[in-house]
């Protein structure tokens, strides 16, 4: 479906692509990484908006950037954040995208059903929650039934029914109409549930890639994923601890180690920085733990 060769992309001094190279087949895939690991950036590309530095592309065997038009026929997108009219009714609106494709009406009125949005067709967008929102732009994103639907960061900013609800509708999507998705997201839970095969991305570049099962087996550790008050404070004190790997990642930190080292320090750690315990739990077989080893070794060059 996708194949991407040596892209490579800067914005002034900053790399956003390094050298990324990604290959992704027919299914339910997922482009993982915390914020800034580039993946926006290669949703940018793969859509058409932005040339790559260097590199090559190719999307359903076309070329993004030269070949947009044809490729818009064939796939469907939701960016992150989309812009709504929000005086007008989600009908209206759907009706627009249908005809502009020159598509009939009756598209339109399957896609708001295919969202579970056709009892409320007729309210403005302006009332529409989050989630609705995103459910109406993954309507507009599957009208004209596209072979490959993008989806960046969809999840964002949706409480967890919502999550849970459009995760169902793309896997039912995926089964009922033969879609393919690429679902961009830093939430690995969500993605472990619905898709086949990931891509990981951090700091502009793949660290790892392949079918998710694969990938559970190969990286399957004990690791322990802490979430308290004061991240960065009790990272710095886990570091100081020689026996144990620590990582801090946005706001959990993860550490590796004797278990009933981790166990038996972390208390009294956690009064000395003046923490407050939010959540702790041993990762298995998860994407998060893979995520977590794949960087390890490419830090260490493994």
């Amino acid at each position: 479906m996708i194949v991407v060769k040596e892209l490579y992309k800067l914005f002034g001094r900053v790399k956003a692509l390094d050298k990324v190279n990604m290959i992704v087949p027919k299914g339910i895939c997922g482009l993982i990484g915390p914020n800034g690991a580039g993946k926006t950036t290669l949703i940018h590309i793969l859509a058409g908006l932005i040339k790559p530095d260097s590199g090559r592309v190719e999307v359903l065997g076309m070329d993004p950037w030269s070949q947009r038009y044809e490729l818009m026929r064939r796939m469907g997108f939701l960016l992150e954040k989309p812009v709504f009219p929000m005086n007008i009714t989600a009908m209206r609106y759907i009706l627009h995208v249908a005809r502009a494709k020159g598509l009939p009406d009756d598209e339109a009125v399957e896609a708001l059903r295919k969202a579970n949005l056709l009892n409320h067709a007729e309210r403005k967008i302006s009332g529409y929650s989050a989630g609705m929102k995103v459910r109406l732009g993954l309507a507009k994103a599957m009208i004209g039934k596209p072979e490959l639907v993008v989806l960046d960061e969809p999840t964002a900013n949706l409480d967890p029914s919502g999550r849970i609800e459009l995760l169902k509708l793309i896997k039912t999507m995926h089964r009922d109409e033969g879609a393919s998705f690429l679902i961009s997201s830093h939430v690995l839970p969500e993605l472990q549930k619905v898709c086949s095969w990931v891509c990981l991305m951090n700091e502009g570049r793949v660290i790892e890639q392949g079918f998710v099962e694969d990938l559970l087996d190969k990286y399957a550790s004990k690791t322990y994923a802490i979430r308290v008050s004061k991240p960065r404070e009790l990272a710095e004190a886990l570091s100081s601890l020689n026996s144990l790997k620590v990582r801090l990642c946005e706001n959990t930190v993860y550490v590796k180690g004797d278990a009933s080292i981790i166990r038996r320090t972390l208390p009294n750690l956690i009064l000395q920085t003046g923490n407050e315990m939010l959540g702790f739990r041993q990762l298995g077989r998860s994407l998060e733990n893979v995520f977590l080893k794949a960087l390890e070794e490419k830090t260490h060059g493994g």
